[in-house]
């Protein structure tokens, strides 16, 4: 049951000191706790709330297709998922506080489900990932609130899927929708389907594989050294070679190259979206 009706909303706040622009999508300037800050804030306000974990492959798809542009440019927080976004900021004159993954927004919701009785929906993924990525978080952290999970069959979404998708979370009414379908097909559902208001969605991509153990994760400090991308091209080379090889590569010539066109990043004051 959601806890949106249920709490008063708190004084209106910044939840980021700004926004940096890359290639004309913005980036909020915002760190752990300003995100802790701003999901609570969406869960208390209700309604619908989107959030994008952006990378190297959402800049390189936002700067091809201008729908997944407009959706990054309307959505109620952008987070950088990525040593290398923080560092084409810093390139462009602008700077972000810290890297803020699918993971990281997943484990925040575990803590606000803790404090505060919200609930989490996990959708996607394969078949059990999602179910042991849920147990191991209860493992780490104790009982939390979940409201459903599922795993619908690779494909369409549509028809009687789409219909058995949508009751199931308006029958559970969760506060956290966290959907993995990959890049942009779970950020375009989530757009697609704003009328379930579930006040926090986020596409998190391989996040369930990560915090499940279906994928191991890089070593922290590879993590921390932008060198992620490197252990999990060995792991994966047929799935992510070309993403990361050609498209990231494109994406990064990019980058450079709107430095000297003027593409400095932006530093708008107003902070995420309310």
């Amino acid at each position: 049951m959601t806890i949106a009706s249920t709490l008063k909303p708190p004084p209106v706040r910044a939840r980021a000191a700004g926004r940096v622009s890359l290639l004309g999508m913005p980036v909020d300037r915002i760190d752990r706790a300003g995100v802790a800050d701003a999901i609570d804030g969406f869960v208390r306000d209700g309604g619908h709330h989107q959030i994008v974990t952006i990378n190297l492959d959402f800049l390189s798809i936002g700067s091809r297709n201008d729908q997944f542009h407009a959706l990054v440019n309307d959505a109620a927080l952008v987070v950088p998922d990525g040593m290398p976004v923080l560092w084409a900021a810093r390139y462009l004159g602008g700077s972000l506080p810290q890297r803020i993954t699918g993971p990281d927004v997943i484990h925040l919701a575990v803590e606000h489900s803790i404090r505060h009785g919200s609930s989490l929906f996990f959708l996607g993924a394969p078949a059990g990932v999602a179910a042991e990525a849920a147990h191991r978080l209860r493992a780490q952290y104790g009982a939390f609130n979940i409201a459903g999970i599922y795993s619908p069959p690779f494909g369409a979404l549509d028809g009687d899927e789409d219909e058995k998708i949508r009751s199931m979370i308006t029958d559970a009414r969760p506060d956290f929708l966290f959907v993995a379908f990959g890049c942009p097909k779970q950020d375009f559902w989530i757009r697609d389907h704003a009328d379930l208001a579930v006040p926090v969605s986020v596409g998190i991509g391989g996040s369930f594989e990560f915090l499940s153990g279906a994928i191991p994760r890089a070593p922290q400090w590879a993590q921390q050294r932008g060198l992620e991308w490197t252990f999990r091209l060995y792991h994966q080379p047929r799935r992510l070679a070309k993403r990361y090889l050609v498209d990231d590569v494109q994406v990064a010539c990019k980058l450079l190259v709107s430095r000297f066109r003027g593409g400095h990043a932006s530093h708008a004051q107003n902070g995420a979206h309310s």
